[in-house]
C-alpha cells in the first residue's frame, strides 16, 4: 500500500504510514443472518444493481494524513465485523470470513477538483462488488489542491453491523489521541436486520408520488442540460444518480410552531406539517403519509444513508391541519415512543385506505459532533446516490449561522432530474412567503393564499380532540418514565411505581417538551393519564432548549451552581472536612467481577463531567470546577480492588478528607468482609458532586454499562445527557432570581428561630462550651402493615407517601414540644429543567417549610396543608437556604431558621441487582452508615424501599448530642413511631390530633 500511496507521501511521512500497516485478524468463520444471506442472494442474481451507500465529509484546513490514515486504520481494526468477505463454499453454504488485511478498506487518491471527488466517490459506489475479494466498506481519503474528502462507500449489507456513529467516533477517537479500546462498539445502536428491506421507491409500498413529477418516458432521464451551472456529474453518472439540491432558509420560518429555543425533534415536526400540506396541495391529495426519525439528536442521519423503518415514526397528515400546535404536540410525543405505531392525524370521518405520495423528513447530522478532529473543521459534504432511493426525502440541519438552517432534497430516480430543485425551491419559497404554492390544477393558479395559516392556532380546539391527544402524551410520558408501556390511560402512576421524583421528571417533560402544564397536587387526586387530560392546560409549546451536550462537558473551567455556592459555604466554615462525605456501602449477595465493575464505572464517568470535576479557587477568588478529560482519569486513582484493601478499611473510608483541588471527588473500595467472606463495595462520594436523584441515576447507568461490559461490549446509551457544567453557567448568566427569594422571604420572614424540640440537656448549657457536630443515629422499623397502612393512606388521600410521613413526624414532634408551628427543612430537586433530568450532579436546594397546628385539625388536613405547602413551593426551590438566611439577616453561627429536617430516599436503587445478558443477577444489599455527627439537631431520613415484592419503609434519625441526649432521642424515636401506628391505621384520616396525646402519654417520659 506503501508504493501505491508512495506519489502522495512524503519521504519524511512514508515510514509513519508504513507502521500503522501492520498484519490484520485472522481469517475464521462467522456468523450470518438471514439479511445478509438475502442481499448476497440479490447481489448474485443482478450484479449491476447498485446496493452501496456513500457518505463524505470535506476537511477545511489540512489534515496530518499519516495520523488521519492511521486513525481509519485502527478504527477498522477496533470494528473488525465490518471488514469480512463472503464466498460460496464447496459445501453449497454461504459463508463469511474475517478480512486478513485491514489495509483493503482503505485507498488514497489524488484528485483535482471537488466535482473529480464526488465523480470518484460515485464511481466507487456504481463498482462491482467481489464479494469474496473485496471488502463492504471502503474508506477514501481523496486528496486535491481544494480540499481533503474523506468519504466511506458501505454496502447494505452490513446494515445489521454497522453502527455509523461508533465507526466515526472511532476515527475521531484515534486520531485525537484518545483510547479506544479494541472491539468497542460504543454509539449507536446496530440498526436492525429489516432495516436493510428499505423500499426502491415509493411504488413499492404502495404510495405513489405526485404523478407530474415523475420522469418523462418511465424512468428514461431525458438529455437535457442546464448550461446555466458547471457539471459536477459525469453524463454516464448523471442518468442513474437520485439528485440532491440544497438550500438555507430563515430558523424564524419554524419559530412559530418548534418553539423559541427548538430541539432537532421540534425542527424537524415544524417542517414534516409545513412540507406534509405542501406535498398534499403539489399533488391535489387529501392526505400524505410522512416518515420521520424517532432520535434525530443521537443517530447518524443523512439523506444518502439507509432509512431504517424502525426507527422511523409514520404519521398520516391530512391536508388542511386544524389545530396544528396539537399536531406538533402529537408528533413529538410519537417520536418520544419508541414503541409507537403508525400516527393517524386525520378526522376520524376522513380515515380511508386510498394511496398517499409517501416522503421522508429526517436531519442532518452536524460532523461536529460524530467526527470532531483535533485543529480541523469538518462539514458534510451532500452527496447524489447512485442506490435506489425513495422518490422524496427532505433533510433538515444546522447551519453556519446560527439564524440559518441547511433544507436539502433528494428526489429518487423515478422523478424526473428537475423535480427536486423545483420541489424544494417552491417549498423554501413558501417557508419564506415569497413564492406561491403551485397546485397540480395549473401552473398559474396560486393555491396557499386562501389556505389558513397552518403556524397560528384556531380560536378554539375540539375538547374532545385535544383532550384524547393530551392523553395521549401523557400516557406516552408515564410509560416512559415507569419503564412501564402497557400501562393504560386508566392505570394509576402509583401503582407502576411512580413517586415524587418521577412526579417532576412527568410533570417537568410536559411542560417543557409539549406546553401541557399539569399541577402537582392534580397528578396525586388523579394520578392516570384519562384523569389528567381533562385538567392539562395548554401552552405554547416551549421546546426543550439547545444545551450543548459535548461529551466532556465543552470548556474546562466553570463557575458553580447557586446550590453548590451554597454547598461550598458550609463546606469551608467546617474546615473543609467530611462533613459533606456521602458514605455509600454495598454488600453483593453474588459474586461481582471488580474488573469489569471498574471499567462499567469509568463507562459511567466519562459520560458524567459533573462526575469527573477538580473543585479549585480562581485568581478572582471564587470557586471554579473543572472538568478532568476521559483521557485524563488514568491520573488518578479513584478505585481500589479488594486484594488492595483490608477489612477495616471502610470506616476508614467514610471518614476520609478529600482535597478536591487535586483528587477526584469520589473513592471506590472494594472489601471482602471477613465474619461472610462476601464483596462488600465502598462508594465514597463528595455531595458537591452528588445528590439524591443522581444516584438513582447512576446506578441504572452503573447496572446497564456492568451488563454490556460483562458481555464482551461497551455500552450503548440512548443519547448524551447535558453536562452539569453547562447547568451551572446557565445559572450563573441569568443571575438570581428576585422573585423566587422574594417569595421564602415573605413565608418565613416571622417564622420561630432555633426551635428546640425538647428541654436542652443540663450538661449542654454551659456557655463556654465549644459549639460540635458530635451525634448519633439510630433506626426505625415498620412492620409491613404499617407499611402498607401508610401507603393506603396516602392514596386515600391523594398525596405522596412523603406527604404522610411529612405530617406523622411533624405531628410526632408537635405533641411532644407542644408546639403551635414548626419550621421543617427538606431537600428539593432543583431540578426545574428537563433538560437536565438525566444528569447526574448536584441540583438539590435546601428548603424551609412552616407547618402550623390546630388542635382541632385532623390527620387528613394535615396532611392537605403539608402537601399544598411543599408542592405550592416548587416553582420557588431554585434557591438555596442560605440566600433566604442571608436575606433575612440571620447569622448562621447564632441561629437557624429550622431544627428538624425531613427527607425521603425514593425508591433507594442501592437495593437491587445487576441483570445480565444470559438472565442471571448479581444481587446487591445498601450496608447503613455508621454516622457520629449532624449539623442539626433532628434529621430524619425515610427509606422507601422495595426487596422484592415487598415495600419496605425505614427511618433513621440522626441526632445532634448537645441538642437532645441518649433518653430524649429514644423518647422521640418512640413517639414517631407510635404516631406512625396511629397514621396506618383504617380511619385515621378523620382522626384530630388532640386525640393522639393519649397514644403518647403511655410512653415514659426521659429520666
Amino acid at each position: 500500500m506503501a508504493e501505491r500511496s508512495a506519489r502522495l507521501l512524503s519521504v519524511e511521512e512514508m515510514p509513519r504510514f508504513d507502521s500503522v500497516v501492520q498484519n490484520g485478524p485472522d481469517r475464521s468463520a462467522m456468523a450470518l443472518t438471514q439479511a445478509e444471506e438475502a442481499l448476497w442472494l440479490r447481489q448474485q442474481q443482478d450484479p449491476d444493481t447498485v446496493l452501496k451507500h456513500v457518505i463524505a465529509f470535506r476537511f477545511d484546513g489540512a489534515p496530518d494524513l499519516p495520523r488521519l490514515v492511521a486513525a481509519l486504520h485502527r478504527a477498522f481494526e477496533a470494528l473488525p465485523e465490518l471488514n469480512v468477505r463472503y464466498r460460496f463454499s464447496p459445501d453449497g453454504e454461504l459463508e463469511k470470513t474475517a478480512g486478513s488485511e485491514v489495509s483493503s478498506c482503505l485507498h488514497i487518491r489524488r484528485v483535482e477538483t471537488t466535482a473529480e471527488a464526488v465523480n470518484t466517490l460515485l464511481a466507487e459506489q456504481g463498482a462491482t462488488w467481489d464479494l469474496e475479494r473485496d471488502p463492504p466498506i471502503r474508506a477514501l481519503v481523496l486528496l486535491s489542491g481544494e480540499a481533503t474528502i474523506l468519504g466511506f462507500v458501505v454496502h447494505r449489507i452490513l446494515g445489521g453491523v454497522i453502527r455509523w456513529r461508533t465507526l466515526l467516533q472511532a476515527v475521531s477517537h484515534a486520531y485525537n489521541g484518545i483510547s479506544f479500546a479494541m472491539g468497542d462498539s460504543a454509539g449507536g445502536e446496530a440498526a436492525p436486520e429489516v432495516a436493510e428491506m428499505e423500499p426502491a421507491t415509493d411504488a413499492e409500498i404502495s404510495a405513489p408520488p405526485v404523478p407530474w413529477l415523475l420522469r418523462a418516458g418511465g424512468n428514461e432521464a431525458p438529455g437535457l442540460i442546464d448550461f446555466a451551472r458547471a457539471p459536477l456529474l459525469e453524463q454516464s453518472l448523471m442518468a442513474r444518480a437520485a439528485g440532491r439540491c440544497g438550500t438555507l432558509i430563515e430558523t424564524a420560518s419554524l419559530l412559530a410552531l418548534a418553539g423559541p429555543q427548538p430541539t432537532p425533534s421540534a425542527l424537524i415536526a415544524a417542517v414534516a406539517l409545513q412540507f406534509g400540506r405542501f406535498l398534499a396541495q403539489l399533488g391535489d391529495n387529501a392526505a400524505v403519509d410522512l416518515s420521520l426519525p424517532r432520535r434525530p439528536a443521537t443517530d447518524m442521519l443523512d439523506l444518502s444513508l439507509p432509512f431504517c423503518a424502525q426507527r422511523f415514526l409514520r404519521i398520516i397528515l391530512p391536508r388542511d391541519v386544524a389545530d396544528t400546535k396539537d399536531a406538533m404536540a402529537r408528533i413529538l410525543a410519537g417520536m418520544a415512543d419508541p414503541d409507537a405505531g403508525a400516527l393517524d392525524l386525520r378526522p376520524q370521518a376522513e380515515r380511508n385506505d386510498a394511496p398517499r405520495p409517501h416522503a421522508y423528513v429526517t436531519w442532518l447530522t452536524d460532523p461536529a459532533f460524530v467526527l470532531p478532529l483535533d485543529g480541523i473543521s469538518v462539514e458534510r459534504l451532500p452527496l447524489p446516490s447512485l442506490a435506489a432511493r425513495p422518490d422524496l426525502a427532505l433533510g433538515l440541519g444546522r447551519a453556519a449561522r446560527e439564524d440559518r438552517l441547511a433544507l436539502e432534497l433528494m428526489a429518487g430516480q423515478a422523478l424526473s432530474p428537475a423535480a427536486g430543485a423545483f420541489v424544494l425551491e417552491r417549498f423554501a419559497g413558501m417557508l419564506a412567503g415569497t413564492a406561491p404554492l403551485l397546485g397540480a390544477a395549473g401552473f398559474g393558479h396560486a393555491v396557499f393564499d386562501s389556505q389558513p395559516d397552518i403556524s397560528a392556532s384556531p380560536a378554539s380546539a375540539p375538547p374532545d380532540k385535544g383532550a384524547n391527544a393530551i392523553e395521549e402524551i401523557i400516557l406516552a410520558e408515564f410509560r416512559q418514565a415507569l419503564s412501564s408501556p402497557a400501562m393504560t390511560p386508566d392505570d394509576d402512576f402509583f401503582d407502576h411505581g411512580g413517586h415524587s421524583l418521577i412526579a417532576t421528571r412527568v410533570i417537568g417533560r410536559l411542560l417543557g417538551s409539549h406546553g401541557i402544564e399539569v399541577n402537582f397536587n392534580d397528578l396525586f387526586r388523579h394520578p392516570t393519564a384519562a384523569g389528567l387530560a381533562g385538567l392539562a392546560r395548554r401552552h405554547d409549546v416551549e421546546q426543550e432548549a439547545n444545551v450543548p451536550t459535548a461529551a466532556d462537558g465543552s470548556a474546562l473551567m466553570a463557575p458553580l451552581s447557586l446550590a453548590q455556592n451554597s454547598l461550598w459555604k458550609i463546606y469551608a466554615a467546617f474546615g473543609f472536612g467530611e462533613i459533606f462525605n456521602l458514605p455509600f456501602a454495598l454488600r453483593f449477595l453474588d459474586r461481582v467481577d471488580e474488573a469489569i465493575f471498574a471499567r462499567a464505572f469509568q463507562d459511567v464517568l466519562e459520560r458524567h463531567s459533573g462526575l469527573r470535576t477538580l473543585f479549585r479557587q480562581q485568581e478572582d477568588g471564587t470557586v471554579g470546577q473543572l472538568i478532568v478529560a476521559p483521557e485524563d482519569l488514568g491520573a488518578y486513582k479513584w478505585f481500589w480492588h479488594s486484594h488492595e484493601s483490608q477489612a477495616g478499611d471502610r470506616n476508614q473510608e467514610a471518614a476520609y478528607r478529600f482535597d478536591l483541588s487535586h483528587e477526584l471527588p469520589l473513592r471506590l473500595r472494594f472489601l471482602i468482609e471477613e465474619e461472610s467472606g462476601q464483596q462488600v463495595l465502598s462508594l465514597l462520594f463528595h455531595h458537591m458532586v452528588l445528590d439524591e436523584w443522581s444516584v438513582n441515576l447512576m446506578m441504572d447507568e452503573l447496572g446497564h454499562a456492568y451488563r454490556q461490559r460483562a458481555a464482551g461490549k461497551a455500552p450503548i446509551w440512548a443519547g448524551q445527557p447535558a453536562p452539569f457544567q453547562e447547568f451551572a453557567r446557565l445559572q450563573h448568566r441569568a443571575g438570581l432570581n428576585q422573585a423566587h427569594l422574594d417569595y421564602w422571604t415573605d413565608m418565613l420572614r416571622d417564622s420561630p428561630r432555633n426551635q428546640q424540640i425538647l428541654p436542652r440537656p443540663a450538661a449542654c448549657d454551659d456557655a463556654s462550651r465549644s459549639p460540635s457536630n458530635a451525634g448519633g443515629w439510630v433506626e426505625l422499623k415498620l412492620e409491613s402493615a404499617v407499611t402498607e397502612g401508610l401507603y393506603a393512606l396516602a392514596k386515600a388521600n391523594g398525596a405522596s407517601l412523603f406527604n404522610v410521613v411529612y405530617a406523622a413526624i411533624a405531628s410526632s414532634l408537635h405533641l411532644l414540644g407542644s408546639l403551635d408551628e414548626l419550621v421543617v427543612g427538606t431537600s428539593a430537586s432543583g431540578r426545574n429543567e428537563p433538560d437536565y433530568f438525566d444528569t447526574i450532579g448536584y441540583f438539590t436546594t435546601v428548603v424551609a417549610h412552616r407547618v402550623g397546628f390546630s388542635p382541632e385539625s385532623t390527620v387528613a388536613e394535615l396532611i392537605d396543608q403539608v402537601k399544598n405547602t411543599i408542592n405550592g413551593s416548587l416553582p420557588n426551590t431554585d434557591i438555596p437556604i442560605d440566600l433566604v438566611e442571608e436575606a433575612l439577616g440571620i447569622v448562621r453561627e447564632q441561629e437557624h431558621l429550622f431544627e428538624v429536617f425531613i427527607q425521603l430516599h425514593a425508591k433507594n436503587k442501592f437495593n437491587g441487582a445487576f441483570t445480565l445478558e444470559d438472565g442471571s443477577r448479581i444481587e446487591f444489599r445498601q450496608v447503613d452508615p455508621e454516622r457520629h455527627e449532624s449539623v442539626l439537631g433532628l434529621q430524619f431520613e425515610v427509606m422507601e424501599e422495595k426487596l422484592g415484592e415487598e415495600r419496605c419503609i425505614r427511618v433513621m434519625m440522626t441526632y445532634r448530642s448537645e441538642h437532645y441526649d441518649p433518653q430524649q432521642v429514644e423518647l422521640i424515636r418512640q413517639t414517631v413511631l407510635k404516631i406512625f401506628h396511629h397514621f396506618a391505621e383504617p380511619g385515621s384520616a378523620g382522626t384530630r390530633l388532640v386525640d393522639l396525646r393519649p397514644a403518647i402519654a403511655a410512653i415514659p417520659a426521659p429520666a
